[in-house]
């Protein structure tokens, strides 16, 4: 009887339909297994046949990509997920570090998003009333407060 993870594994997939499923064009997906990110993609008469553990492999590079992973980095890992238990200290220092970076991120466009949101509110209301109305920076961001509910500082 097969585990679940082997019934996972057992579907199998073309490179097209990889394509398909994940976004990505067949030379992205061959460079991820030549730079080392994307290893353990097995090949039947010449071609390419993936797993289900290699597109959840494939969809974690690209997540680790956004967060601004350096490629060497994506690859030290992937290589690391290859060698099982004895690596799973490792590889959790490496997501938290991946976190951290991550919600530092999320932190800054966080605070661009509230200058831009505060921005779009001073040009409707400028365009509404004219310019000479927000002349008081401090006026203007405790107004900004009390008519949208959000807090901003310069």
């Amino acid at each position: 009887m097969k585990s679940k993870t082997q019934k996972k594994d057992a579907a199998e997939y073309s490179i097209s339909q990889v394509c398909k499923r994940t976004g990505f064009s067949a030379d992205t997906l061959r460079f991820y297994e030549k730079s080392g990110l994307l290893p353990g993609v097995m090949r039947r008469c010449g071609r390419r046949v993936y797993s289900e553990s290699n597109l959840l492999a494939v969809k974690l590079i690209d997540c680790l990509k956004k967060t601004g992973m350096p490629i060497a980095e994506i690859a030290e890992f992937m290589r690391l997920t290859t060698k099982g238990d004895k690596t799973v200290k490792k590889r959790l220092a490496m997501m938290r570090k991946r976190e951290a970076a991550a919600k530092a991120q999320l932190a800054a466009i966080q605070a661009s998003l509230a200058h831009i949101e505060f921005k779009v509110w001073y040009y409707e209301t400028a365009a509404k009333e004219g310019l000479a109305v927000l002349a008081d920076i401090e006026a203007t961001l405790e107004r900004y407060r009390r008519e949208t509910g959000r807090k901003f500082d310069l």
